[in-house]
């Protein structure tokens, strides 16, 4: 073994040992939230004033986009991010604050204790969305663990305090049923996160999102007339919770999902409600009971037994961004969560080569190819199956082209693309992840045009580069795309006007 594959061997164990580090950091500080904001919500000043969870809310998203606004210099304008990805992102805020909001209040009637227990109700509600949402399906061997989550983190808790309180409504019951709520807006915000993620930088998004979330609460208490009271002795503990237990903790869980992939990231941070106990028993001196330890074991074995399937979900709805020094398609694809080319894009457009190729396996007659005009020219594309936007050439049963060797030129070289920008035609790739680095595209881009069909397409240039549909996509937000260089006409400059 060479001194070069030594060191790849211990670069990676270093960083998957970090990954693993980087985790249960996250995973402890988010346990902390427990601990550090139940003293916060108990406190009362000597006249008697008690920290009201709105307020409590309100300076910590405010702290938090102050945090963030001098460190997302470098991210898009706002005025850039698009009506639908600011539309979201407002949701992203409602929904978080709202959730945040709900979680104080039953934390200022509960247990530091429950409340660790009862906030990882997110993973059931997070489930829940994908199946009804996302078309997810449990396996029957994930029906038991799934149910196992439940027991631990709803019925024992829940079940425990109702029987204990003869099935009357309690302070500490309401204040479970608070916690447990917060955790269906925290798996409708990560859900709402799918859809931005890969379009607006991280950094922006969490800085819209808190000052959303701010002036939301801060709406909320004018409109009620609750007054912003808070001791000054309170603010470094509040910024604390703020910035650590969740910026930061948001931080290193994304760096470990890159490290240590998802399977395993979910798993290990699944943890933080059993530093949540542990901190609350060692800090505020909360009894943990036969209950608690039961709960905690119902749900980690559930877990564990489900990480596969939490893994695969959290994976979907929030995925993270995929950079490589070099990359490749394999890459680019693997990261992808647009619709297939085949599947739900405009059809392909067809020239001589293309249709001399198709024509050698007896698909180019009116069943396969149709013409459609446009700016004034007839030009052949291929056709769509009936009542569906699939290609016509596409197995719906092995999920391929069945034409794969004789496609079209257009569609060889697609996620690229030519846009005509400010007169000039540029190559653009559809992505989602436009922050990703794209030198290695080059070696493609060259190829493409060294193809001799190229010439083809810069003969009809402004056929293939059709402004309509572009423009109709841009305006449906179907596709996210990169603008990458100005495409090389070598010898047919003229057509670049």
């Amino acid at each position: 073994m060479s001194l070069l594959q030594l060191i790849n061997i211990k670069t990676k164990l270093n960083s998957i040992r970090s990954g693993y580090v980087f985790i249960l950091v996250a995973a402890a500080l988010t346990g902390l939230i427990h601990s550090l904001s139940k003293p916060l919500l108990s406190y009362s000043t000597p006249s008697g004033i008690e920290l009201n969870p709105l307020t409590l809310a309100a300076i910590i998203y405010l702290i938090n986009g102050a945090f963030f606004t001098p460190i997302r210099k470098d991210s898009e304008p706002i005025r850039k991010i698009g009506k639908k990805n600011l539309i979201i992102i407002t949701l992203i805020g409602l929904a978080e604050v709202s959730g945040l909001v709900a979680y104080f209040f039953g934390l200022k009637e509960s247990t530091a204790v429950n409340a660790s227990i009862l906030t990882n109700g997110e993973i059931i509600f997070s489930v829940l969305i994908a199946l009804m949402v996302f078309r997810e399906r449990l396996h029957r061997k994930e029906v038991l663990p799934f149910l196992a989550i439940i027991m631990g983190i709803i019925f024992l808790p829940i079940g425990y305090e109702l029987i204990q309180s003869k099935m009357t409504i309690t302070d500490l019951l309401f204040g479970n049923l608070l916690i447990l709520l917060s955790g269906v807006f925290c798996a409708l915000d990560i859900t709402l996160c799918k859809y931005v993620s890969g379009t607006v930088d991280p950094k922006r998004i969490t800085q819209l999102v808190s000052f959303v979330g701010a002036i939301f609460v801060l709406c909320i208490m004018a409109v009620f007339q609750i007054p912003f009271q808070v001791d000054p002795v309170q603010l470094p503990s509040i910024a604390i919770l703020g910035i650590f237990g969740t910026g930061i903790a948001t931080f290193l869980f994304l760096t470990a999902l890159k490290l240590i992939g998802t399977t395993r990231t979910v798993l290990l941070y699944s943890s933080n409600f059993a530093f949540g106990v542990i901190f609350a028993a060692l800090f505020l001196h909360e009894s943990v009971t036969i209950i608690n330890l039961t709960s905690i074991l119902f749900a980690s074995i559930g877990i564990y037994l489900l990480r596969n399937k939490l893994g695969s979900i959290e994976k979907y709805i929030n995925p993270v961004e995929k950079q490589t020094e070099k990359g490749s398609f394999k890459t680019l694809c693997q990261s992808c969560t647009h619709h297939g080319c085949c599947t739900s894009f405009t059809s392909p457009l067809l020239f001589p080569s293309d249709i001399e190729r198709i024509k050698a396996i007896g698909k180019d007659d009116e069943r396969y190819v149709t013409e459609i005009a446009i700016r004034g020219s007839k030009i052949k594309t291929l056709r769509k199956q009936e009542n569906s936007t699939y290609c016509i050439f596409w197995d719906t049963n092995q999920k391929k082209c069945s034409i794969y060797k004789n496609r079209p030129f257009d569609c060889m070289i697609y996620p690229f693309d030519i846009f005509k920008i400010d007169g000039k035609y540029h190559w653009i790739v559809y992505t989602c992840n436009p922050q990703s680095n794209w030198e290695w595209s080059e070696t493609y881009l060259h190829m493409f045009e060294s193809n001799p069909q190229f010439h083809e397409i810069l003969e009809n240039i402004d056929v293939f580069s059709n402004l309509d549909e572009i423009n109709k996509l841009k305006k449906l937000d179907k596709v996210q795309y990169t603008i990458l260089r100005q495409v090389n006409f070598v010898n047919v400059q003229h057509l670049q006007n």
